[in-house]
């Protein structure tokens, strides 16, 4: 990781998202190290409110930094869901979403997202209008597709991806294929794939927009 990378992340962080109140009570670290990464899950906080995002699901909550972010986007009677199938992480999250304020507008789920994505609509959240996914990279497809199912006309869908030396070899696995060919063939999708890099070393995204 460059040291300048980091560099640049820091002073950014301290100039426009330092003492941000959704942070208070919130651990300065927790075990995951987070905080590093407050820029990144700023961009998505911005990014759901340039869509007016109401209702959304996040698949992967880890220690919930990146669901304080989003659900901090929500209006008031916004509503956000946070899959996590790991009971630490899912406890972590939950902990960090009371101290914030937000429990009445964020649900963690504890339980494996391909068992939960399909009964969302039933538990009574509508359509998604924001859908962000950073969870076990084998099953993006699943997810995928799912999030698709779950979205309507205008729906933002942000698939985080880490980069790694073997990116190549990645690129040309099963699951990275089908996710892709899901992305090309589904006529309503209209998507494109960025990186970046920070704290959290070379990363990237890719942004799908349901028409």
């Amino acid at each position: 990781m460059s040291k300048l990378w980091s560099a640049v992340d820091d002073y950014f962080n301290a100039e426009l998202n330092a003492d941000d109140e959704v942070m208070t009570g919130i651990p300065a670290q927790n075990e995951h190290g987070e905080e590093e990464f407050t820029g990144q899950s700023k961009h998505l906080h911005l990014l759901a409110k340039i869509k007016e995002a109401k209702s959304i699901l996040e698949i992967g909550s880890l220690g919930g930094y990146s669901t304080l972010w989003l659900g901090k986007s929500l209006p008031e009677e916004g509503k956000m869901a946070s899959l996590e199938s790991n009971a630490e992480y899912a406890e972590i999250a939950e902990r960090n979403i009371t101290a914030a304020g937000l429990e009445d507008k964020v649900e963690v789920i504890h339980a494996p997202a391909e068992d939960t994505l399909p009964r969302l609509l039933e538990r009574g959240y509508p359509r998604f209008d924001f859908i962000y996914i950073d969870a076990n990279q084998a099953l993006y497809p699943d997810y995928l597709e799912a999030a698709i199912d779950m979205a309507k006309c205008g729906s933002v869908i942000i698939t985080e991806r880490k980069i790694e030396d073997r990116f190549e070899e990645e690129a040309n696995r099963p699951e990275m294929q089908r996710f892709l060919k899901i992305l090309k063939d589904e006529p309503r999708i209209d998507a494109t794939a960025l990186q970046t890099v920070g704290a959290k070393g070379h990363d990237g995204f890719i942004m799908a927009v349901l028409d």
